[in-house]
């Protein structure tokens, strides 16, 4: 890092730093304390890229608030958290969540907390062991939320290729997330009491290994679906991609939606937890009034067909279809449940009752 560039860190991470002692006094629960963290996370990460930010702030004295204002635009351009395609969008996806290999906010505070020399130079041996981190291409992973975080709810196209399988969140899969331990868990967040850089790369390693071993299962786990992807769109996808390119990636995927779903069906649902008693998506999928949804399970013993981790798409469709054309001969299905009897109409369900 040359000095000017040091200098000019030094100077948005005391302002920072002089921002946060003053609101800690009299705004002790503004939220901007969640985003002091963060972005103050960022730019200790990745100084360089806000080299020319730094000096206009300096120079047109703005506040850290504007500062940190300006280093979340940024970022919300690169996120693209809304699915806007915005015009620094590194999604290969618009259903994609950007995820960080390294978080921010590894290590919390430690680098904000040392001098600068001392940050500076435990910045470099981390980068020599890991890579940069930050919001730096490198770092941004363009991940189907599948294998993200087990609370994310699938959107997009993503959630149309698996909803009607009863699948709407990642924790309905078995996949590996990248985000096994908790992004904000001190695993990964606590701030090191360091004073030296050894001492807060001794800290530190451990909170970008967790993340290292982490997030790459993940995205090993998601390639065969990625391949498809590229197969598709004729762009071979990387975190380095240009904004042109993975925006003509995007808009070819827009033309070509059921290419896509069945790919994500293809390659996801090998790691549904579901197990053959699915009953309770039978409605959504063949007609079935969802009332009758637990009579039919508790009639069949739990035969009726569902999507297990061993069945294949193809079998499911030849299924349908089956269930398809019974609907279409009409007739009548009488069931009895204790002292209940339903007379529903032909609706497929005996092509979807499975043999144990």
């Amino acid at each position: 890092m040359d000095k000017e560039l040091a200098k000019l860190e030094e100077w948005g991470v005391n302002l920072i730093n002089d921002y946060e002692e003053v609101l800690q006094k009299t705004d002790p629960k503004s939220s901007q304390h969640k985003r002091i963290k963060r972005f103050s996370g960022e730019l200790v990460a990745n100084p360089e890229a806000y080299g020319e930010l730094l000096d206009m702030a300096k120079s047109k004295n703005l506040s850290a608030k504007d500062l940190l204002q300006s280093i979340r635009s940024i970022e919300s351009n690169l996120l693209d958290e809304a699915s806007r395609g915005t015009s620094m969008s590194r999604k290969q996806l618009m259903s994609d969540v950007i995820h960080h290999m390294f978080a921010q906010r590894t290590g919390g505070d430690t680098l904000r907390r040392l001098a600068q020399g001392e940050r500076s130079e435990a910045r470099k041996i981390l980068r020599d062991s890991f890579g940069k981190w930050g919001n730096v291409p490198e770092n941004l992973q363009s991940l189907f939320r599948s294998w993200h975080l087990k609370s994310d709810v699938l959107k997009g196209v993503e959630a149309e290729a698996l909803q009607s399988f009863g699948i709407t969140k990642a924790g309905d899969l078995s996949t590996v997330k990248a985000h096994t331990t908790s992004p904000v868990s001190r695993e990964i967040t606590g701030t090191i009491p360091a004073t030296t850089a050894a001492e807060a790369v001794e800290g530190m390693t451990p909170q970008f290994e967790i993340q290292q071993r982490e997030g790459l299962a993940a995205v090993q786990e998601s390639q065969p679906l990625m391949r498809d992807l590229d197969e598709i769109s004729g762009i071979e996808y990387s975190t380095n991609l240009p904004a042109e390119q993975l925006k003509i990636r995007r808009n070819i995927f827009t033309a070509k939606p059921e290419q896509v779903r069945a790919a994500i069906q293809r390659n996801v649902l090998n790691f549904s937890k579901s197990s053959a008693r699915v009953t309770r998506n039978v409605p959504g999928l063949f007609g079935i009034i969802p009332e009758y949804g637990e009579a039919i399970d508790e009639i069949t013993g739990g035969r009726v067909f569902g999507v297990t981790s061993e069945m294949k798409a193809a079998e499911f469709e030849r299924k349908r279809q089956a269930s398809i054309k019974a609907k279409e001969r009409g007739g009548k299905l009488s069931m009895n449940f204790g002292s209940i009897k339903f007379t529903l109409p032909e609706l497929g369900v005996s092509e979807l009752i499975t043999t144990q």
